[in-house]
């Protein structure tokens, strides 16, 4: 049997390129070497922010699916190194939400590979491990893999998408080239999940991070069910796991007073998840008969909690260079440079501004002089959060946080609320 296309990887990435395909009844087979549900293989950032919600809309998977009333985060707050705090609320976005997921990533990406379920032309194939791909000249034209069990199996299809992760065996087979990297400063992350978490916001489930400002984040997530996500985020050149990562991990929550008190009576109830030098970068987008998406492609650092929109908008574009391609008015090649730049147009300035954001919030260690002044009238400035904050929803251009007049303005009305403060204290 011969496919139009067929998608190795069947989470995020894949399962909603093969919902848009399924949507204009192309001949899609979906393999995964997994079993649903079930977590991915390579850790990846449990947050689901309103632009990417918007994104799973589009597929007509329903909120109720895979989101949870414990897990619905209505603020941020940033503990920064106990010398100052944010409480920064969700803005509207405009897709009508103010709030953000905290996610569990086996009910989520099982209800996208169960949506598939709709559409007669999509074919799913779990416990499918891909081994090869199959070649006529230069042109990939499928692929072989057998079931858990079975026979070896030589699948055939006008094209192959390699939705298949960070770590993409698609990728590899067709030597795809990373066309830009940004490893100059990278995080190791572990984490796992918590109950009994003494809150971090007495009205409302609510993000917290930690940062010390000298090398070292830790980030809580709420989680469906009374859970918590507790993550240390850290520079890689700082961490020393030592062949004990469980220490690392409990030595260093516990290394901060104020961040141990939420844990000191709680209970770990997941497994110990880490990810160490945590790359940023883009493959080559395409070639003969093949393409990429996803982490696949374009791959980075969880600290922006992207990954899952980034995903979903790349598979959006894709399917409208498939469609141009399948209708005959561009070729395989000249539809696939338009994803590419399209992509490129679409994730390049978050992509910089993530890994910007590594190097000044781990990397760069300011005196306490500029924490207690300059960046504390920053992060307490209103307008800032909410430019912040609708940024990583991705409702606004990343340009806008870092414009010099945002900045400006931030930092003068600090310095106006520090006199007014000044002026009431000696007033009294």
């Amino acid at each position: 049997m011969e496919y139009d296309l067929i998608i190795v990887g069947g989470r995020p990435a894949g399962s909603s390129l093969a919902a848009r395909l399924g949507a204009r009844g192309m001949k899609v087979l979906v393999v995964d070497r997994a079993t649903f549900p079930s977590l991915p293989g390579v850790p990846s950032s449990p947050i689901l922010h309103p632009g990417a919600m918007a994104l799973v809309d589009e597929l007509g998977v329903d909120e109720s699916t895979y989101g949870h009333p414990d897990a619905r985060m209505r603020s941020l707050r940033i503990d920064m190194a106990g010398l100052f705090e944010a409480v920064m609320p969700m803005p509207m976005a405009a897709n009508g939400r103010d709030y953000t997921y905290g996610i569990e990533r086996t009910s989520f990406d099982n209800a996208l590979w169960e949506n598939l379920a709709r559409y007669p032309s999509v074919e799913r194939r779990t416990g499918f491990t891909m081994t090869d791909l199959v070649r006529e000249g230069n042109r990939v034209i499928g692929i072989v893999g057998s079931q858990k069990g079975g026979p070896e199996e030589r699948l055939t299809a006008r094209g192959v998408v390699g939705a298949d992760g960070r770590f993409s065996l698609v990728a590899r087979k067709v030597s795809a080239p990373v066309e830009e990297v940004a490893d100059d400063h990278t995080s190791t992350v572990y984490y796992c999940d918590w109950e009994g978490v003494l809150p971090v916001h007495e009205e409302h489930p609510a993000g917290l991070i930690h940062a010390t400002a000298r090398g070292l984040d830790i980030l809580f997530f709420a989680m469906p069910n009374g859970r918590w996500s507790v993550n240390t985020h850290a520079r890689s050149d700082r961490v020393q796991v030592n062949g004990d990562a469980e220490r690392y991990y409990m030595d260093t929550i516990r290394s901060i007073p104020t961040i141990w008190r939420h844990l000191e009576k709680a209970e770990r109830v997941s497994p110990l998840i880490g990810l160490k030098k945590i790359s940023n970068g883009y493959r080559r987008a395409s070639g003969p008969g093949w393409v990429l998406t996803g982490d696949a492609l374009h791959y980075k650092d969880p600290v922006d909690g992207q990954g899952i929109y980034d995903a979903l908008l790349e598979t959006k574009l894709l399917d409208g260079a498939i469609a141009l391609w399948s209708s005959g008015s561009r070729s395989w090649e000249d539809a696939m440079a338009g994803y590419r730049k399209a992509v490129w147009e679409a994730t390049h300035s978050m992509f910089l501004t993530t890994v910007g954001r590594l190097r000044r919030e781990l990397y760069d260690e300011p005196p306490l002089p500029v924490m207690k002044t300059m960046i504390r009238w920053t992060l307490t400035d209103p307008e800032y959060q909410e430019c912040f904050l609708r940024v990583i929803s991705r409702d606004i251009p990343p340009e806008r946080m870092t414009s010099k007049a945002l900045m400006a303005r931030a930092i003068a009305r600090g310095v106006a609320r520090d006199i007014g403060s000044l002026v009431r204290g000696r007033a009294r």
